[in-house]
C-alpha cells in the first residue's frame, strides 16, 4: 500500500509540473494569471466620459489662493503663498498630459480625453454616431487646455499625443497660436450638437445628455476666452465675445455646471479633503499646521459691504471655559489676516476668520462653469458696448443673484446655511448698487471685483482674471527674501524635467517668452494675453 501510495504522489507531482512547464512557456497563461480581475482594459467611452468631468477640477494650487488673497499665512512655508518666498509649488501641472498617481488622486486628465476621442473615431469610422460625443471631448479638452496654458503661456498643444507615435520631444506652440484653436474648437462643437444624436446619457454627470445646456457651456466658456484677449487684441475679443452671445451663454440656476459629491470612501471632494483638512482645519480650532486662515482682503471686502455669503463662509472658532470651541459666524467676529504681515505664531491666532465647515464638508459640490460668470461677462460686455441684450445693470445684478443663489447647493451645517434670500440678495443690492452713472473703469472695477467674491473655489480662473483686469486691487506684499521683488505672481513656471526629455522645444519656448529657467522672471514675465 504504501508502495502504490507513494507511487500516485509521484504521478500527481509529475503530471502538475509539467502542466506548470507547459504553462510557463506559454505566454498567454502568465499575463492572465497576472491579470487584475478588476481593472477594466479596454476604453469604455461612457464610463470614461464619467471619469473625465470628475477629472475636471485640476489641483487647485493654495499658492493661487493666497496668492489672490483669499487666504494667508504666518508660516514662511515651502511654497510661494502670499510672501512671494520661493518657487515651490510654481511649476505648471504638466502631469496632466500623461497621468500620475498623487495623494491617492489619479491625474491623467488629458490623456483620458485622448483615449476618449479615439475610441470615438474608431466607432465613427464603423458607422456609429458619435457627434455628440465626440462634441463634447472637444469642449472639455478646452477646459483642461485652457487652464494648464493660463498659468505656463506657450505649451505642447497641436502635438501633445505625440508621444504615441514615439515622438517624446513635441514643440511649444505660442499661446496666440493655442487660444485660436480652442476657440475654433468651442465653435465648431457647439455648432455640431443636436438633439437627434445619441448623447453620453446617464454617463454626463452635468446635464444628463442635454445638449441644449451644453451648448451653453461651451458658449459660456467661449465667451470666457474671448474676453481673455481684451489687453492683447481687443477686437479678437469682440469677435468671440460677441459670437459667443450670439450662441447663448447660461441664463438660469439649472445652467451651473457643477460636481457634487457624497461623505462616501471614493465619493468626497478631495480638493477639501487634501487641500484643507489634511493642513489647515482639521478639527474645530486647533490642527492648523500651515497656519492659514482667510485674508484680510477677502473679509474686509465681505465685511465692508455686508455680504451675506460672509457668514456663509467664515467662521471664527471661539474657545469655551471648559476647552471645547463653538462656532461663531457673525460678521462682526470675523477677522482676516493680512497677507505678508507675520512670520511667527500670534497670540491671537484662533481668533482669525476660517472656513466654515458648511464649506469644508467633504459633500461640498465644486462649480465647474455657471451663470453667475456668464452675467457678469455680459455685464463687461455691455459697458464695452459689445452687448445690448440688457443694459449693464440688469447683467450685473443677475451675475450677483446667481453668485449668491448658489451656495445653496452646499448642504447646510449649522450655524452656516447656505440659502441665502431674495431679500438677503435685494437689501446686499441697494447697499451696493451697480455705478450706471460712473466712469467706465468704476464699473469695470466693480464688475470683476463681484467676479472675484462669485469665483471663490476657483483659483485658477480667479487668478486669470486678476491678471486680466487688475480686480480686485490686492495689497502689494514685499516680504523680506521674496522671489518676485515684491510684485504678486503672473505665472507658473515650466517643469525643469523638460530640460531633460524635450530640451530644445523647452528652451526655445522659454527664450521666445522672454525668460530663462534660472531667474525669478519665470514668476513675473507675463503670457501672451497677459499684456502691460
Amino acid at each position: 500500500m504504501k508502495t502504490r501510495f507513494n507511487s500516485t504522489i509521484k504521478q500527481v507531482l509529475f503530471c502538475t509540473l509539467a502542466t506548470l512547464s507547459l504553462a510557463g512557456c506559454n505566454p498567454d497563461y502568465l499575463t492572465e494569471m497576472n491579470r487584475d480581475k478588476n481593472r477594466i482594459d479596454e476604453v469604455l467611452p461612457d464610463f470614461m466620459f464619467t471619469g473625465a468631468i470628475l477629472d475636471l477640477p485640476q489641483h487647485s494650487y493654495t499658492v493661487l489662493a493666497q496668492g489672490i488673497q483669499y487666504f494667508s499665512t504666518y508660516k514662511e512655508v515651502a511654497g510661494v503663498g502670499d510672501k512671494y518666498y520661493s518657487f515651490n509649488g510654481t511649476e505648471a501641472p504638466f502631469m496632466f498630459y500623461t497621468g500620475i498617481e498623487q495623494n491617492n488622486i489619479w491625474i491623467g486628465k488629458l490623456n483620458r480625453l485622448y483615449q476618449i476621442q479615439k475610441k470615438l473615431n474608431e466607432e465613427t469610422a464603423q458607422g456609429v454616431d458619435n457627434t455628440n460625443k465626440t462634441a463634447l471631448v472637444r469642449i472639455l479638452k478646452v477646459y483642461f487646455f485652457h487652464q494648464l496654458t493660463d498659468v505656463s503661456g506657450d505649451i505642447p498643444y497641436f502635438e501633445a499625443r505625440l508621444g504615441e507615435s514615439g515622438n517624446l520631444s513635441p514643440k511649444y506652440d505660442t499661446q496666440k497660436a493655442i487660444y485660436e484653436d480652442m476657440l475654433k474648437e468651442l465653435e465648431e462643437s457647439a455648432a455640431a450638437l443636436n438633439t437627434s444624436s445619441p448623447t453620453f446619457g446617464s454617463a454626463d454627470l452635468f446635464y444628463n445628455g442635454d445638449v441644449a445646456r451644453w451648448k451653453k457651456f461651451a458658449y459660456t466658456m467661449m465667451l470666457r476666452l474671448g474676453m481673455r484677449l481684451t489687453k492683447v487684441d481687443e477686437t479678437l475679443a469682440r469677435t468671440w465675445s460677441q459670437k459667443a452671445i450670439a450662441g447663448g451663454v447660461m441664463s438660469a440656476e439649472t445652467d451651473i455646471a457643477y460636481i457634487g459629491y457624497a461623505t462616501t470612501p471614493g465619493s468626497i471632494n478631495t480638493k477639501i479633503q487634501y487641500e484643507f483638512l489634511n493642513g489647515n482645519y482639521i478639527s474645530p480650532g486647533g490642527d492648523n499646521v500651515e497656519g492659514g486662515k482667510y485674508a484680510a482682503t477677502f473679509i474686509n471686502h465681505l465685511k465692508s459691504t455686508a455680504d451675506p455669503r460672509l457668514p456663509v463662509l467664515s467662521v471664527v472658532w471661539v474657545k469655551n471655559a471648559d476647552g471645547t470651541y463653538r462656532a461663531d459666524n457673525t460678521a462682526a467676529t470675523q477677522k482676516g489676516m493680512i497677507n505678508g504681515s507675520l512670520n511667527t505664531y500670534p497670540s491671537d491666532f484662533e481668533t482669525y476668520s476660517e472656513p466654515s465647515r458648511l464649506y469644508l464638508n467633504t459633500a461640498s459640490p465644486i462649480v465647474i462653469l455657471g451663470p453667475a460668470e456668464a452675467y457678469l461677462l455680459l455685464a463687461e460686455a455691455a459697458i464695452r458696448g459689445w452687448y445690448t441684450g440688457s443694459t449693464a445693470a440688469t447683467a450685473y445684478n443677475e451675475g450677483v443673484r446667481m453668485g449668491m443663489k448658489q451656495w445653496a447647493l452646499w448642504t447646510d451645517v449649522a450655524p452656516h446655511s447656505g440659502r441665502i434670500t431674495d431679500q438677503q440678495i435685494a437689501a446686499y443690492l441697494q447697499a451696493n448698487p451697480f455705478l450706471s452713472g460712473g466712469s467706465f473703469e468704476s464699473q469695470f472695477g466693480q464688475i470683476n471685483t463681484q467676479k472675484w467674491v462669485c469665483l471663490f473655489g476657483d483659483d485658477y480662473e480667479g487668478f486669470a482674471n486678476w491678471r486680466r483686469t487688475g480686480y480686485p486691487q490686492l495689497m502689494a506684499v514685499n516680504y523680506p527674501g521674496n522671489v518676485t521683488g515684491g510684485k504678486m505672481f503672473r505665472r507658473f513656471s515650466i517643469p525643469l524635467n523638460e530640460n531633460l526629455t524635450n530640451k530644445t522645444n523647452y528652451l526655445e519656448a522659454l527664450q521666445r517668452q522672454g525668460f530663462s529657467e534660472f531667474t525669478a522672471d519665470n514668476l513675473t514675465t507675463r503670457v501672451w494675453w497677459d499684456a502691460e
